[in-house]
């Protein structure tokens, strides 16, 4: 009786650890291919990421406007070329070509004080193309001067003009 006791506890002690060893590799295989990331279109968040994926274009102008408190807020918009992931690792880039907006306009900001930027629903007509929040272009370049809400605690309420 005794024997069988210790003999169950040990095998529940091997199974908990094998499980603990075997998991989060069963964890990661399941998340990355339930996710799928690479299927999906990606943007950088910082103009650093975008020159180190070699998918940086150029920065764009801005001026910030009616902005309540813009201590501590840092933003700047930049152009990149659509890229995916691939499907063996996050951090393989795979730039977009049979596309017909080929370039992203993504910004490098801070994202304290829980801050929301978007777009200012006439100016989602001026981009070749929108996803609800990130605008797509056919050429390297903005055609028309861009604004963007700035919405916040902290007083952070204002527009941020791109050209």
């Amino acid at each position: 009786m005794k024997k069988s006791i210790v003999t169950i506890f040990f095998l529940l002690v091997v199974i908990f650890v094998l499980s603990m060893m075997v998991f989060p590799y069963i964890s990661n295989f399941v998340g990355w291919n339930g996710y799928q990331v690479w299927k999906n279109r990606s943007k950088t968040e910082s103009i650093k990421e975008s020159k180190r994926r070699k998918v940086f274009v150029r920065e764009l102008n801005y001026k910030i406007i009616d902005s309540g408190d813009s201590k501590g807020f840092y933003f700047k918009p930049y152009l990149e070329r659509g890229y995916k992931v691939s499907n063996k690792s996050i951090n393989d880039t795979r730039i977009i070509k049979d596309t017909r907006y080929p370039y992203n306009i993504s910004f490098d900001r801070n994202l304290k004080n829980a801050i929301a930027i978007y777009y200012k629903k006439e100016d989602e007509k001026k981009l070749d193309s929108f996803d609800g929040y990130w605008g797509y272009l056919k050429q390297p370049y903005i055609k028309d001067t861009l604004h963007l809400k700035i919405d916040g605690e902290n007083n952070y309420h204002g527009i941020i003009k791109i050209w």
